[in-house]
């Protein structure tokens, strides 16, 4: 009997996790929002405020929500991902409504080099002992 509570409890900790983050789009809200007519407060009172925006060219509003499913204590995985954008005009209109998805994606290829420092390069033992004597002894 006690055998099966402790492998209940054991599976039911096992199971997997998933949570839905960011600022999901309610579908009824967004059809109201109209391209050439629907301002930016209107969007922000119908959809709230954007999870982010960008900083060059057309002003966009992006809403993102994605959902991750983890499993003890291995890495989150990504069930699916959509984003909302909504662009505007110089007129402060809606100019493009439209929807992006994990496939829209690009993976971005980090660089591994260094930007040299100048300077000098100190162990830890000789910026310890370096440090002794160099007190600025007040005069008085």
């Amino acid at each position: 009997m006690a055998a099966a509570a402790i492998a209940a409890v054991l599976a039911a900790s096992c199971a997997p996790r998933v949570e839905t983050h960011g600022n999901r789009v309610d579908p009824d809200r967004l059809v109201r929002i109209v391209p050439g007519q629907t301002d930016r407060n209107t969007v922000a009172a119908l959809l709230g405020t954007p999870s982010s925006s960008s900083d060059f060219g057309q002003e966009t509003w992006y809403y993102v929500t994605s959902k991750t499913r983890s499993f003890a204590f291995f890495k989150d995985r990504l069930e699916s991902r959509q984003i909302v954008f909504v662009s505007f005009a110089e007129d402060g209109r809606v100019d493009e409504i439209g929807t992006l998805s994990e496939t829209d994606g690009r993976q971005i290829t980090l660089v591994d080099r260094e930007t040299p420092t100048a300077g000098q390069e100190f162990t830890i033992l000789q910026q310890l002992i370096g440090n002794l004597g160099r007190f600025n002894q007040t005069t008085q």
